[in-house]
């Protein structure tokens, strides 16, 4: 059984501005031009972004001028690019911008939260994430983060309480990383691959992908 998840740090998203931000194209230009060179773009610096070539997808992305470089979408993948090359203040800028427009915005609010994350601001990305899950409180995904951050903040009870709001075989892998999570948490490697290799052999390495990023950096 295969489940995908989405791309990490949510770098694709719909394109469309908040209100307020359309581009706005000279007398001379059509709209639906504009549309199409921001989407072509997008998708290109997109593409880099998926194959790990950061610079070039900034730059690629640097095409976008004048209000279109507003663009919700544009905001959101330049901070996802940011963040990948380490330039953690410019893309929590670039999110923060994007949460001041429209401030559900979902991939936002999640990267942002990444952000402080892999920064080592445990507290503040549970905060954020702690947020999302009020709004949000079925996304496997955001309470996943939400048991890193406190195993993290040496809050292991509330982990557990965390672990037994997910179920196996969900929508995502999150159940088998968080039980993985645990048992490492508690010093158990043997058990804590057995759950990593279960959660491969049922979603498979794309449907992993994700997770396995989130847990990366994790140091217990």
């Amino acid at each position: 059984m295969k489940r995908a998840a989405a791309a990490f740090l949510f770098a694709l998203v719909s394109l469309g501005s908040a209100p307020g931000q359309e581009a706005a194209p000279g007398p001379a230009v059509d709209p639906l031009v504009l549309q199409r060179r921001l989407a072509m773009v997008l998708r290109q610096s997109t593409q880099h972004y998926e194959a790990g070539e950061y610079d070039t997808a900034l730059e690629r992305l640097g095409a976008i001028k004048g209000p279109a470089a507003e663009d919700l979408s544009v905001l959101n993948l330049r901070g996802a690019i940011l963040t990948k090359l380490g330039r953690y203040d410019q893309a929590s800028e670039s999110f923060r911008a994007i949460l001041s427009a429209q401030p559900d915005f979902f991939p936002a609010a999640f990267n942002l939260g990444e952000v402080e994350f892999i920064r080592g601001d445990y507290a503040g990305a549970l905060e954020l994430f702690g947020d999302m899950r009020r709004r949000e409180p079925r996304n496997e995904l955001v309470r996943f983060k939400i048991l890193l951050c406190q195993l993290l903040l040496g809050q292991d009870e509330e982990a557990q309480k965390t672990a037994r709001s997910l179920v196996p075989a969900g929508s995502t892998p999150a159940w088998y990383y968080a039980q993985a999570m645990l048992a490492r948490k508690a010093g158990d490697e043997a058990s804590a691959r057995k759950h990593l290799d279960a959660a491969k052999a049922i979603y498979e390495a794309e449907g992993c992908k994700l997770f396995d990023e989130s847990i990366a950096p994790v140091k217990f």
